[in-house]
């Protein structure tokens, strides 16, 4: 049964006139529900009319809904992300204790992990095709107290079905979240998912490999390769996600060239801090393998949040390079001696690799 609140949020009244919205990636709604279609991710879902669609197809978001929320409460959603999975759920799940166990013995704990807990498909609702190709579902559910008397909720579904990771994840406020979840759960029942194309493989030593590019490298502990924006994004990868800015990293390439890195290292940072005046950059000339390559620093502010991007440039035998890491500050600090281990770790490879013998 559609939840009357599907049908009051999905009108819209200004001034008496009917407003109705449908993006070409959804369908028309029916019986409350419209129809979101990400072709690319091989993914589609009926939610009610009231959660407008915000993002369709963005770097390793399928989808990003919009869910209504108290007038004083942040704004809620709903949002699914496919990526290459780093590890199993029961991995996944005792790093979510272990991160739950860390925010336990902060003075102030800015959250809570009341579930996490695997369990199997139910057949029933789900369909045995899914039961065969993910078998079971990770539930988490972290509550972010708001004040003494209201939390936030983040409500998150993950399967794995071959080598892709599916999130579901329900942001809400605590007024919402009961009917919200029923809701989510009809949502996440009825959809269908059909395994995606990727040029993303994954070889011995902890390498991931772009197929048609031929070349790889190894990531970070708990980041996975995800889908790139466009088609210029060769190799694209996600690490932590933040409030408004998800640490990511990007290869893109060009022609096989001469390269001015000398000349780079002097003109690059002008041109950054002339398009951001709030940046600080530093650039170098340093070693990729045994070929020169020009690594950039900034430093910087977007949407209210400090984050660092860290970049090589440089020239291979068959491409030019660009690898850019682009993170929460606090992150870089934890992490930059892994971050440039992994861009340490970039390789081409020969045209028909070695099979991977696991």
């Amino acid at each position: 049964m559609i939840a009357v609140h599907k049908l009051i949020w999905g009108i819209l009244c200004f001034g008496g006139v009917f407003v109705m919205v449908a993006p070409a990636h959804s369908q028309q709604p029916v019986d409350g529900l419209r129809t979101v279609d990400v072709k690319r991710f091989g993914i589609t879902v009926k939610a009610p009319v009231a959660w407008n669609l915000i993002v369709w197809s963005q770097d390793a978001r399928a989808f990003v809904l919009r869910v209504p929320q108290e007038k004083k409460s942040s704004e809620g959603s709903v949002t699914c992300e496919l990526t290459m999975a780093p590890e199993t759920l029961a991995g996944i799940r005792k790093r979510m204790a272990a991160e739950a166990e860390v925010e336990r013995q902060e003075i102030h704990p800015q959250r809570k992990l009341t579930l996490n807990r695997i369990n199997p498909l139910d057949g029933k609702r789900f369909g045995d095709a899914k039961v065969q190709r993910f078998g079971e579902r990770l539930d988490t559910l972290w509550e972010y107290p708001v004040d003494d008397m209201e939390s936030r909720h983040e409500f998150t579904v993950r399967m794995i079905g071959g080598e892709m990771l599916y999130a579901f994840t329900l942001r809400t406020d605590q007024a919402h979240f009961d009917a919200y979840r029923a809701d989510f759960e009809e949502m996440l029942a009825g959809a269908i998912l059909v395994p995606p194309e990727t040029s993303i493989r994954r070889m011995s030593g902890d390498l991931w490999m772009q197929r048609d590019f031929h070349f790889a490298l190894k990531l970070p502990v708990t980041w996975r390769p995800a889908f790139g924006s466009n088609d210029k994004v060769l190799f694209y990868a996600v690490g932590k996600p933040h409030q408004k800015v998800n640490d990511n990293l990007v290869v893109r390439a060009g022609p096989a060239q001469a390269l001015d890195l000398a000349k780079l290292r002097d003109s690059l940072p002008r041109e950054i801090t002339t398009g951001d005046p709030q940046a600080v950059v530093t650039a170098k000339l340093i070693k990729q393998g045994a070929e020169p390559a020009l690594e950039t620093l900034v430093q910087t502010r977007r949407d209210d949040q400090d984050i660092t991007i860290l970049e090589r440039r440089f020239r291979g035998p068959k491409c030019n390079y660009e690898i850019k890491i682009t993170c929460s500050a606090d992150e870089f600090k934890q992490q930059e001696v892994e971050f440039r281990k992994t861009l340490d770790s970039f390789i081409e490879i020969a045209e028909t690799p070695p099979k991977d013998p696991a």
